[in-house]
């Protein structure tokens, strides 16, 4: 009979791996690399995770986690007029776009790839974590489709972000829309 897992060194090496998995912007790599980069062995993330599979599983979950409390960082920002809008939105692309969140973005890019092939699991968790950013934005302009585009703005600003590094283009691009608004 094995021995039980210790919760908290489950915990700690659960945020070690994120760390490393957003450090990288992936999660593709082996049970053995992952291990590797966070000072274990593989063996250990078995014994304490079973499989890659359930690892990954917990390593979303504790994502979702870290993404809410980014959301939550935006939630009390609210707005009474149109014309207030730019200074927020602009206020999270600048966030959005810190270098410290580039792993983090580039992360969730892979998730949504996943979620493109099919896998029904990042699907659903894509969609959560998308209805919440539309959630936040609703909140904040007081009107769903506005909520709704800037949603989308800011995914495709924030895929040309990644794959151009140009951050600029994306707050011209709200800024431009903002313009709309008034």
């Amino acid at each position: 009979m094995s021995r039980p897992t210790e919760p908290q060194k489950k915990q700690e090496l659960l945020e070690q791996c994120l760390s490393a998995a957003i450090e990288a912007g992936a999660l593709d790599s082996s049970i053995n690399m992952i291990a590797n980069k966070i000072g274990t062995s593989g063996r250990m993330l078995v014994y304490h995770f079973g499989s890659k599979q359930e690892l990954e599983r917990q390593l979303i979950g504790l994502l979702e986690i870290r993404l809410r409390q980014k959301l939550w960082s935006f939630q009390s920002l609210s707005l009474v007029r149109a014309d207030c809008l730019a200074e927020p939105l602009l206020e999270m692309w600048s966030h959005l776009t810190s270098p410290d969140m580039l792993g983090l973005l580039k992360l969730t890019m892979e998730l949504n790839q996943r979620a493109i092939q099919g896998d029904s699991e990042t699907q659903r968790f894509v969609e959560q974590e998308s209805q919440k950013w539309i959630d936040s934005l609703f909140n904040l302009t007081n009107d769903k489709t506005t909520a709704l585009l800037l949603f989308h703005l800011f995914q495709g600003a924030i895929l040309d972000f990644l794959t151009t590094g140009n951050a600029q283009r994306g707050q011209q691009t709200i800024k431009a829309f903002t313009e709309t608004l008034r």
